[in-house]
C-alpha cells in the first residue's frame, strides 16, 4: 500500500510493472481495456476508457479529461455500479467545462511533466480541484497523463472510493494511460494518411482536368491596376480554393516558408509544395510573390468590398 500524502510515481514502479504478482490476472483486463477502446469511436472514446476503467480495471469512479492549449476540461466520468447512486452530482459536474489550469495547479503539473501522481484525504485542501474531489470525496485518487508524440493530450483520474491506492492501482493506470496513449495517436496518423491521401487525389484530379484560371497579366497588369484606383474594376470569375488552399495561400501571403507551412498545418513539405502549385495554376501566377500579391490585391479587396 502507497502510505504517502502527496507523490509522483517513482521511476522503479513504473519500470517494474512485469513484476506485479496478479500479472495474469492484470494482463487480462487490460487486454480487455484494449480491445473496448480500439471498438470505440473518436466521439465515445474518452467515455469507454472510464467505463472499462471501473469495468475492466477495477476501479470505483473514474474521470477522462482533455487539454485544450492552456485548458483542463474534465469531460467524462464513470461511477461503477456498487457506488453509483452516491454521485448523481459528480456526474453533473463533468460536463467538459474547461478549467484554466491556473485555477487547477495538481493538474498544471501533471499536464507539463507528464508524471503521473497520488493523493490522500489528507493533501485535498492544497492541491486537489476543489469543486470536483469535493463531489468525488474518495480515500485517495491517482492520475495520469495520456500522452501523444510527447505531448499530454489528456488525463485519467481514477480511485477507489473508500480504499486506498494501491501499488498495483498505479501500475493498471500507468498501462491503462500508455494503452489511451497508442490509441488515440493510431487514429490520427489513419486521419492523417487519409486526409493527405484525400488531397493528393484532389491534386491529380486537379492536373488532369486543370481548372480555367485567370491570366498573371489580367491580376497584376498596368490596365488592371489603373482600372481598380479608378473604382472600374469589373467583376472576375470567382476561383474555388480548398479549405487547406486556404490556408496554404493565407501563410505563404503571410511570408511563411513551406516548411513553417508543413509544421502549422502538420502535413509534409512535399504536400505542401503540392499545394503552391496546384494554387499557382489557378490563380495564374509563377512565383510566391505574385501569389502573395494576389491574395493581399485581390481576395482581401474583395473581402472588404462585402
Amino acid at each position: 500500500m502507497l502510505c504517502v500524502t502527496s507523490r509522483t510515481i517513482p521511476k522503479d514502479l513504473i519500470m517494474t510493472t512485469a513484476e506485479s504478482p496478479p500479472a495474469t490476472t492484470n494482463a487480462q483486463r487490460l487486454r480487455r481495456f484494449l480491445f473496448e477502446l480500439q471498438r470505440a469511436d473518436d466521439s465515445t472514446a474518452g467515455a469507454v476508457a472510464c467505463r472499462e476503467a471501473c469495468n475492466s480495471l477495477g476501479f470505483s469512479k473514474a474521470m477522462f479529461s482533455w487539454v485544450r492549449g492552456a485548458s483542463w476540461a474534465p469531460e467524462h466520468v464513470h461511477v461503477a455500479e456498487g457506488v453509483r447512486d452516491e454521485y448523481d452530482e459528480l456526474r453533473n459536474a463533468v460536463d467538459g467545462t474547461p478549467v484554466p489550469l491556473l485555477h487547477a495547479p495538481r493538474e498544471a503539473d501533471l499536464i507539463r511533466h507528464r508524471r503521473a501522481y497520488v493523493l490522500d484525504r489528507t493533501s485535498f485542501h492544497r492541491e486537489a480541484y476543489r469543486p470536483l474531489i469535493d463531489l468525488s470525496d474518495p480515500a485517495a485518487y491517482a492520475a495520469a497523463p495520456i500522452v501523444v508524440g510527447g505531448r499530454t493530450v489528456a488525463t485519467l483520474h481514477v480511485d477507489r472510493n473508500r480504499e486506498g491506492i494501491s501499488d498495483d492501482d498505479v501500475r493498471l493506470l500507468l498501462l491503462a494511460a500508455r494503452i489511451s496513449g497508442t490509441v488515440v495517436a493510431a487514429r490520427d496518423n489513419r486521419r492523417r494518411v487519409r486526409r493527405e491521401t484525400q488531397e493528393l487525389t484532389a491534386l491529380v484530379d486537379d492536373f488532369v482536368r486543370p481548372t480555367t484560371a485567370r491570366q498573371a497579366e489580367a491580376l497584376f497588369g498596368n490596365t488592371t491596376r489603373a482600372r481598380r484606383r479608378a473604382g472600374e474594376l469589373s467583376p472576375q470569375p470567382a476561383i474555388e480554393f480548398t479549405e487547406r488552399e486556404d490556408e496554404v495561400l493565407r501563410l505563404l501571403a503571410s511570408g511563411a516558408s513551406n516548411q513553417q507551412i508543413a509544421e502549422r498545418l502538420f502535413i509534409s513539405d512535399g504536400t505542401v509544395k503540392c499545394h503552391v502549385r496546384r494554387i499557382f495554376r489557378k490563380i495564374g501566377v509563377s512565383s510566391r510573390a505574385q501569389a502573395a500579391a494576389y491574395h493581399r490585391e485581390v481576395r482581401v479587396a474583395a473581402a472588404s468590398m462585402r
